[in-house]
């Protein structure tokens, strides 16, 4: 085959664009330190360094949501601190009042304490996180998800969820505890009672100390005890325990505002030598059936049906009246009235808020334990980054050193040859 200066040109001419493509890329591998500038350069490598970086993208976002998740946690496990510090300060209050050596003016201000207690509590629940998005709401974080009517009551205006965050591909972490679970629902007993039902209690129960009991008694059980039972318009079950001169029985019946006859009907025929009548203004008259009688007529343990908590103004009460009819010497409320009742409901509390800060608490260590589990997946997926994408500098600027040395060799020989003719060899 005949090679023309020509085509000696043109082929010196390829090569030296071939070499000068090569020192570019090294030169742009050198400037950024990528080993693959251009995904054409390593297809393969550069798919799976564009798969590693979207696992990087993935780590990164969650352990943005942990972040989150723990400073709300953290708010959630202080909000509960303070609260089951109040909880405990009540309990202490009240042991302190539950002593006849207290008196009124104590009481009142205890009132004021406790009355302030509650408005703090109401506070804490609606407690928000950083962004303005609620503590307690479950799903709904945009509204304060309890509110206070204007009767004093708190109702919940959340719902049933959780608010969650992604911690991997696998597990949602909680980022708090719904506040329907921390605030309304506290196990008292056989009953569920709020919070704010517990508190609302005991401050009605020290408020109404001096004016209501919810035990009495008399030894002149010929006269016996003229009673003023102040029921519900609707039928609505009362019961008591009642002392006789033959014995004690419980006493349930259904009254209503118009009649307590079926009461008086229970109690004549409760086989405790007590018999009862009501006059025509619904006044039951209760005196020992046989004439000679001795002992005692008491009237305990009342129980009025849907009268969970102490009210500050009773609806449901008995008046026992005087001789005459008229004069109220006492007034006989639910058990619940009584500021010893209330100590169920109190320590009740302090175990609720403590088992809520428990379960926060819980849920803050799984966070921290998840974090540290991304930490380690983000060392490893970045070692595999920088092992696909960074470049070998030093190697990278001895081959382009190398080829520095022969692109000006070959060019200065290049140079020389094209340069002499065909009579220059013919010399």
């Amino acid at each position: 085959m005949t090679i023309s200066s020509k085509l000696f040109a043109t082929q010196m001419l390829d090569q030296f664009k071939v070499i000068e493509d090569r020192l570019q890329n090294l030169q742009i591998q050198i400037s950024t330190g990528s080993r693959i500038p251009q995904a054409s350069e390593q297809p393969l490598d550069a798919v799976k360094l564009s798969a590693r970086k979207e696992i990087e993208t993935r780590i990164e976002q969650y352990q943005d949501n942990i972040a989150k998740a723990t400073d709300r946690l953290t708010l959630v496990d202080s909000t509960l601190e303070t609260a089951g510090n109040l909880a405990t300060r009540l309990s202490e209050l009240f042991i302190a009042m539950n002593s006849d050596t207290i008196t009124s003016s104590e009481r009142l201000a205890a009132v004021i304490e406790v009355d302030q207690m509650n408005e703090t509590i109401l506070g804490l629940a609606n407690a928000t996180d950083s962004s303005g998005d609620a503590l307690f709401g479950g799903f709904s974080t945009e509204q304060n998800p309890f509110f206070q009517q204007h009767d004093g009551s708190v109702i919940y205006r959340g719902d049933g969820g959780e608010h969650s965050l992604s911690a991997s591909e696998n597990i949602k972490l909680p980022t708090s505890i719904n506040g329907a679970n921390v605030f309304m629902q506290v196990e008292d007993g056989e009953d569920i009672k709020s919070i704010f039902e517990i508190l609302s209690s005991f401050s009605a129960a020290l408020a109404t100390k001096d004016s209501f009991s919810q035990t009495h008694s008399t030894t002149d059980v010929s006269t016996g005890l003229n009673l003023k039972v102040h029921a519900n318009r609707e039928p609505q079950n009362w019961s008591f325990k009642l002392t006789g001169p033959e014995g004690i029985k419980t006493i349930s019946a259904s009254v209503n505002s118009d009649s307590a006859s079926e009461l008086a009907t229970a109690i004549t025929n409760s086989g405790v030598g007590v018999t009862a009548t009501e006059d025509a203004n619904g006044i039951l008259t209760l005196v020992a059936t046989s004439g000679g009688a001795t002992g005692e007529i008491a009237l305990s343990d009342i129980s009025v049906e849907g009268y969970l908590i102490a009210q500050k103004e009773p609806r449901n009460y008995i008046d026992v009246l005087a001789s005459d009819k008229t004069t109220v010497e006492a007034k006989l409320s639910d058990t619940i009235q009584g500021l010893g009742a209330q100590s169920g409901g109190l320590s009740s509390l302090v175990s609720s808020i403590g088992l809520s800060r428990t379960t926060a608490g819980a849920r803050l260590n799984n966070a921290e334990n998840q974090e540290e589990v991304l930490v380690q997946r983000s060392i490893s997926i970045k070692s595999e980054i920088g092992k696909l994408r960074d470049a070998d500098i030093e190697t990278l600027i001895t081959e382009l050193q190398s080829i520095l040395v022969t692109r000006d060799a070959a060019r200065q020989t290049y140079s020389t040859v094209n340069n002499q003719t065909l009579f220059d060899f013919l010399r």
